[in-house]
């Protein structure tokens, strides 16, 4: 935390400025999904960048077998680097006094931390889910105005396993095709018709966690997430990917996440608050990743 001349207060992400910092953090941790799911690295000082490392795939055919005292042939290991410019993301808030005396509802600067904490965790997941889109990566196991189906599920899980992507493994949604009528609602749902299938049979404790959580946590051997940053497109298509954390990769400024600041401006008779977010994505590994998308009309 630092004090200035100017009466500015300001934070990263490990310092404070009484609630509002903390209410910032606590919106960004609850409302942010992607970023504990894909690889991270902060830039070091000097820098406005951050490099990820894509190493190529070794073959079974450079790993032959070996003859009793014989010189091996040298194999190449390529990689190419991957680049994630760090940008800022700011929102400012200002806070007049008579707002302030007349919020019956707490602190106005408890909530403003709330707010602003809430809008940069969107926009960073906003910026990762960019990455998810159809074309973008190579693979995609379903396809615009295309309903999804557990059999895309599992083709997302043999894209990944096939090109050894490591675990765990993570399935990211829209809304809609998580809670929609084309979702993974409705598909398990329509596992417990007494009618399907006996392969895949009814599974009470799958519509258990939906009938009495809201949500399933496990599907497929993914781990589910839904993030209503993965808006609907045209074509009433929702664009979700299935990935390892290897596959994205987000650089983080030199002074953290978020900087939080805080301003008295007395011509305004009002306190300015700014919060900035500091970081760039980039894909590291198309290999890691499968693009979901799918009908939700």
């Amino acid at each position: 935390m630092a004090l200035s001349d100017g009466a500015t207060v300001s934070s990263g992400l490990g310092g404070g400025i009484g609630v509002t910092i903390g209410d910032a953090v606590v919106a960004f941790n609850k409302t942010n999904v992607f970023l504990p799911l894909v690889t991270s690295k902060q830039a070091v000082q000097g820098t406005g960048s951050v490099e990820f490392s894509d190493w190529a795939v070794v073959a079974l055919a450079d790993v032959p077998a070996a003859t009793e005292g014989a010189a091996l042939t040298a194999q190449a290991l390529t990689t190419t680097a991957r680049t994630a410019t760090i940008s800022e993301h700011a929102i400012q808030v200002d806070l007049t006094d008579l707002s302030q005396m007349g919020y019956g509802a707490g602190s106005l600067k408890e909530t403003a931390g709330a707010v602003i904490g809430n809008a940069v965790a969107m926009r960073l997941d906003d910026d990762v889910a960019n990455l998810f889109a159809a074309g973008s990566l190579s693979s995609d196991a379903c396809g615009a105005g295309t309903a999804l189906s557990i059999a895309h599920i599992f083709d997302c899980l043999r894209l990944l396993n096939a090109n050894g992507a490591p675990a765990p493994l993570n399935l990211a949604l829209g809304t809609k095709q998580t809670y929609g009528a084309k979702g993974i609602r409705a598909l398990v749902q329509n596992a417990a018709a007494p009618t399907t299938t006996a392969i895949w049979g009814h599974n009470p404790q799958l519509n258990n966690d939906v009938v009495m959580n809201g949500f399933v946590t496990r599907f497929g051997g993914f781990d589910v997430y839904s993030s209503p940053q993965i808006t609907e497109i045209s074509g009433d298509d929702e664009e979700g990917c299935a990935f390892s954390s290897g596959a994205f990769g987000v650089g983080i400024g030199v002074e953290g996440l978020i900087r939080i600041e805080e301003q008295r401006n007395a011509a305004k008779r009002a306190t300015e608050m700014v919060a900035t977010g500091f970081w760039g994505e980039t894909m590291i590994k198309d290999l890691f990743a499968v693009s979901l998308t799918s009908d939700v009309s």
